[in-house]
């Protein structure tokens, strides 16, 4: 699944730039051929030989790896979370084509959208696979956004049918009529509701006893369904992202923009090996071959995240990898998984690394076999600690999101060590550039707005295409809202958002959700959402308000009226009262930088007095 590449950390890189390592991987018959297609009328560079789509990459691979276990995961509540079992590849893939089949008999057919909304457990990968399986497109729904966001993703989406666990069935159960009306299908759990009172006229499903051996003998044949028009450019996946809107966009993309990321991934480590010495042809069949040492991998990330999701679950599909699965992140907690089930990759956003390395709970010679991770700007000595904890682990640090559908940008051991603070290099079918305010690219060391392409960006901001319109260019470039810049070599570093976006542990929160949620108190007469920093988290939310003449308000009393209206994520964990207005610029807008700067000071004197 890390497809490491067992060299000495303590070599260093060679001079052979990446570019010529990519001509030495990328030759003809190899499963590293690139061929030039186009994509909507634009010439793009892909895979020739990845996957067609998720279900041939299903179908290939997971009943050849049937005995291999696929999840180590608790049982469901309400039972304790240390009582944890064990499912096979296999096991999971019989039950997906059982719940393909239930699918497919109440209607869903290729590119129909079918709703999940839970939170990490096996029925949850399940459902997906079941979705793939049948060419309907899973619309994953964060299950920790507040009511108001839940129903606006599933009305955008409009799913035929909304498959969740117990506590999202008896969240969702209030809105039905709501979500009728918006075009949205039945509820319909896949867990009992008794231990949580819920109603009794939810439909509950037990993939255990799903049986329909005509429909799932239709299903593995490709009969029906419409399955015949299934092909790189249907449909594939819709993941959620923030926005400046507040309110989460639907991001759309085929199974040519998902697949690319299994091929993909097993790049970095061979140009940082060929970099290193290695002959080429050696490299190729040590990374495409089985790993010396299966793959166990800690996922502490919700699945309904394209990382979670396509990063790491799919990824264990691909692999025939086992995935340890969490109820809720506990680092005591995952430490023991760790020793337990002989956990060897851990990572998914910096923080995860950082919170088990300062834990001390491993033992100095533990074999960490990687370190994977991206999404947030990982600390500056991150790299060091890891080579100084797990000194024969593989370190990798990348750069994507939602909309490139994940991997753009990466690079592993001595190459992420050499330059701590990059994402490394695009993959040799991606792009990158930097451009300046007027559109213009730059030169190397200039920071601008990152945009990006290849066939892994998204389709399009589903249901919203003046959004859609405003980030993709017609020659395909994708503006990201994200500021940075490639060096001499062509690595990318992030160096500011342009966005206005805060990522607390990986997960982006738009400074408009928490703004709008703050001015529903009618103490406030402005209010500035800004990132205060965080050596576990990255960042943390925090805010600037003034108040409204005559009223009075401390910040305990702010953030107490806030809490029900944000989620856990977004809630501030810092007000800033301001005695004047926040600054603004001559045209009245708000100067976020000058009251970042403001916020950010105050919050470390609070900090230091808090240590008093």
């Amino acid at each position: 699944m890390d497809n490491t590449v067992n060299m000495s950390q303590k070599d260093t890189v060679g001079k052979i730039p990446w570019q010529e390592c990519d001509k030495l991987i990328c030759k003809p018959g190899t499963l590293f051929e690139i061929e030039e297609i186009e994509i909507n009328g634009l010439k793009q560079r892909s895979w020739k030989n990845q996957a067609p789509s998720y279900r041939a990459m299903i179908m290939e691979n997971m009943p050849k790896n049937a005995d291999k276990v696929i999840f180590n995961a608790p049982r469901p509540e309400p039972a304790p979370a240390s009582e944890r079992y064990e499912v096979t590849h296999g096991e999971v893939y019989r039950q997906a084509l059982e719940v393909a089949a239930w699918l497919r008999s109440r209607g869903v057919r290729h590119e129909d959208h079918v709703g999940i909304v839970a939170f990490n457990c096996v029925e949850w990968a399940v459902t997906w696979i079941g979705c793939q399986l049948i060419g309907a497109v899973p619309t994953m729904v964060n299950s920790s956004l507040v009511m108001d966001s839940m129903i606006h993703c599933l009305k955008i989406t409009h799913p035929k049918i909304i498959l969740t666990d117990a506590i999202s069935a008896v969240t969702l159960a209030p809105y039905r009529s709501q979500l009728k009306e918006l075009n949205c299908g039945p509820v319909v759990s896949w867990q009992p509701l008794d231990h949580l009172n819920g109603p009794r006229d939810i439909e509950v499903l037990d993939f255990e006893k799903l049986s329909n051996p005509s429909l799932v003998a239709d299903i593995v044949a490709g009969r029906g369904g419409d399955l015949e028009r299934l092909g790189p450019d249907s449909n594939a996946t819709i993941f959620f992202t923030s926005g400046t809107t507040g309110y989460p966009k639907a991001v759309l993309a085929t199974h040519r923009a998902n697949m690319h990321n299994f091929v993909s991934a097993m790049f970095p480590p061979m140009r940082m090996a060929i970099r290193m010495g290695a002959p080429a042809d050696a490299v190729i069949k040590m990374v495409t071959g089985p790993p010396e040492i299966p793959t166990v991998a800690l996922l502490a990330i919700p699945f309904f995240h394209g990382t979670g999701c396509v990063g790491w679950f799919g990824k264990s599909i691909n692999d025939g990898a086992k995935v340890v699965l969490m109820r809720r992140w506990s680092v005591k907690e995952a430490v023991k998984l760790i020793l337990d089930q002989k956990v060897n990759l851990i990572g998914g956003v910096p923080s995860i690394a950082v919170a088990i390395m300062q834990s001390k709970g491993l033992p100095p010679n533990y074999p960490m076999k990687a370190v994977a991770f991206g999404g947030a700007a990982p600390p500056s000595r991150l790299a060091h600690d890891i080579r100084d904890q797990f000194p024969d682990a593989n370190g990798s640090h990348g750069w994507g999101m939602t909309e490139t559908t994940v991997l753009h940008c990466q690079h592993v051991g001595a190459d992420y060590y050499a330059k701590p603070k990059s994402c490394g290099p695009p993959m040799p079918i991606c792009d990158i550039r930097i451009v300046d305010e007027n559109g213009r690219p730059v030169g190397p060391n200039q920071v601008g707005q990152i945009q990006a392409r290849g066939p892994n960006i998204m389709k399009e901001y589903y249901g919203n295409p003046k959004a859609t319109a405003e980030t993709l260019d017609a020659d395909g470039w994708l503006s990201t809202g994200d500021g940075g810049y490639l060096d001499e070599d062509g690595a990318l570093y992030i160096a500011d958002r342009i966005k206005d976006m805060i990522i607390r542990g990986g997960e982006n929160i738009s400074s408009e959700e928490v703004e709008n949620a703050i001015y529903l108190d009618d103490r406030i007469a402005e209010c500035a959402s800004v990132p205060v920093p965080d050596d576990y988290l990255g960042e943390l939310v925090a805010i600037s308000v003034s108040l409204v003449q005559g009223k009075e308000a401390t910040p305990a009393s702010i953030m107490a009226a806030a809490e029900s209206r944000l989620r856990r994520d977004a809630r501030p964990v810092f007000v800033h009262i301001s005695d004047s207005l926040l600054p603004r610029n001559i045209n009245g807008k708000l100067v976020k930088a000058d009251i970042k700067k403001i916020v950010q000071e105050a919050y470390a004197a609070h900090q230091s007095r808090a240590k008093l």
